[in-house]
């Protein structure tokens, strides 16, 4: 029979293993979603404009805050139990900011007249240069208060009813694709409340680490998540 130090390398490897399951199913998640966009994005009126200025502190707040993760593990190894509470608690607090950024983000959508459920009527602002509408891929071309098909030069035949009677889906699309990092983002705070948790009462300690390491996993996959969702929102937009 083995003994108990031969099963805990294993019990702590399965346990792992769950953590990186659980990450690859969300990244695939994730890659059925921005794979849409952009099958959308090609058969459909899109509106191209400027990502929300607090969604590029939200993700500086994010990457920040994978670093602070690091450093409660680097701290832990080392015996530093006051370096552990102390950074576990900065990264939920950069957690939090992060949040709040992201909602001022959406707020700033909806000033711009960018609704979750809305349609292209609903945008403010000037056409060409606060925003463009693209249709396969170009730009419509827009005179005197009227939109026109890319290739007619002529301004021959408008399609506002057309254009104002479209959902704007790239912009529905932002705030689905942001809300649901939130969304796994909750289950990020409920695992540092955790460990923040077992740490003030002596469960992590250098002897055992593994709590930590298993949400260090999850809180830099949601960190690379988002850079990723936001390098795609500003390449792809």
């Amino acid at each position: 029979m083995e003994n108990t130090s031969s099963q805990e390398p294993k019990k702590d490897r399965a346990k792992k293993m769950l953590v990186w399951l659980g990450v690859a199913s969300i990244a695939m998640f994730f890659a059925a979603f921005t794979s849409a966009y952009i099958v959308l994005q090609a058969d459909h009126f899109w509106v191209q404009d400027q990502l929300p200025q607090m969604f590029y502190i939200s993700t500086v707040i994010l990457v920040i805050s994978s670093a602070t993760i690091f450093m409660a593990k680097k701290s832990i190894t080392a015996g530093n139990v006051s370096g552990l509470k102390t950074w576990l608690l900065v990264t939920f607090l950069l957690g939090v900011g992060f949040t709040a950024t992201q909602y001022l983000g959406w707020k700033s959508l909806q000033s711009e007249g960018k609704f979750f459920i809305g349609t292209l009527n609903n945008v403010q602002g000037e056409y060409g240069k606060d925003y463009v509408i693209m249709m396969k891929g170009e730009p419509l071309l827009y005179d005197n208060g009227n939109f026109y098909k890319p290739g007619d030069i002529a301004y021959a035949e408008p399609i506002n009813e057309r254009v104002n009677d479209t959902f704007n889906i790239s912009a529905s699309f932002l705030y689905i694709l942001s809300g649901l990092h939130i969304i796994h983002l909750a289950g990020g705070f409920i695992w540092l409340i955790v460990l923040l948790a077992q740490s003030f009462s002596g469960r992590i300690n250098q002897q055992n680490v593994l709590p930590l390491e298993l949400g260090s996993i999850y809180w830099h996959f949601l960190d690379i998540l988002w850079v990723y969702l936001f390098l795609f929102l500003l390449l792809i937009r």
